[in-house]
Formats: structure tokens, C-alpha cells, sequence
């Protein structure tokens, strides 16, 4: 009798730690796609949907203090925009899809027309050259 009240014991604290183990991965899972999925994906649909859009090609790691200054200047003119981590995975079958076989050194703003790249400017250095980049394509164009 008590064998078996000890295996009911254990049969619990398993099915339990299951249960834990599972609620974590999902939470998890869900952490991930919510981080890194949104953005991604719609570039992704946007590109196949042959849609006229920008995106912004970021890194939040050290190596980009510029990012922000452009993200700045972006929602400055009320662009609407992607905003694309160049460290996730799908990063590379996006440059594939645009047909960009070149590196591409963040912070670095693309304009896609029907799905194609029609403007672009990579490793932004200063102010000055997003605000000309903006004005001289009619980025405007894409407010929101």
C-alpha cells in the first residue's frame, strides 16, 4: 500500500514539473516571436505582396550608436517604416528576396517599390545625410 502511494507521489511532482516545463517553453516561444517575429514577418509579407514600403535595418548591439539617431530622424518626418534587426536568422533569405548580395552595415534605410529595392542608404554616419536621403527620395510618401 504505501509502494504505491509513494509512485501516486511521484507520478504528481513528474506530472507537474511537465506541466512547468511546457508552460516556460511556450512563454518562451511566445518572448521570441514577439521580439523578433512582428517586424520580420511583415517584411517578409510585404515582399511578397509586391507592396511599395521602407524599412530600417538596425542592430541594438554596441557596434550601431548611430541607430537610434536615424530611428530618431525616421519618426521625425513621420515616416511609416520597418524596423528590421539585422541579427535575426531570417535576415539573410530577406537580403535573398530583395536580391542584395552585398553586406549591409546597419543603420541602413531601403526603399522597396513592388517588391523591389528602389532606394538605399547603408552605414548612416550623420544627421544631415537621413534628413537629404528623406527629402531627396519623397520619403514623405510613406507617412503614416
Amino acid at each position: 500500500m504505501e509502494k504505491n502511494e509513494e509512485m501516486e507521489e511521484l507520478k504528481q511532482k513528474v506530472l507537474v514539473c511537465v506541466i512547468v516545463f511546457l508552460f516556460v517553453i511556450i512563454i518562451g516561444f511566445l518572448f521570441i516571436f514577439n521580439r523578433f517575429g512582428s517586424d520580420v514577418d511583415a517584411v517578409s509579407k510585404a515582399l511578397r505582396d509586391k507592396e511599395d514600403f521602407v524599412v530600417f535595418f538596425r542592430s541594438d548591439d554596441s557596434s550601431c550608436s548611430e541607430c537610434s539617431m536615424v530611428e530618431e530622424r525616421l519618426n521625425a518626418h513621420g515616416i511609416s517604416y520597418y524596423n528590421f534587426d539585422v541579427r535575426v536568422s531570417s535576415f539573410s533569405s530577406v537580403l535573398e528576396k530583395l536580391k542584395i548580395n552585398y553586406e549591409v552595415l546597419p543603420p541602413a534605410i531601403y526603399v522597396i517599390k513592388d517588391g523591389e529595392v528602389l532606394y538605399n542608404i547603408t552605414n548612416i554616419k550623420d544627421q544631415k545625410l537621413v534628413d537629404s536621403f528623406i527629402e531627396e527620395n519623397k520619403l514623405a510618401e510613406f507617412s503614416s
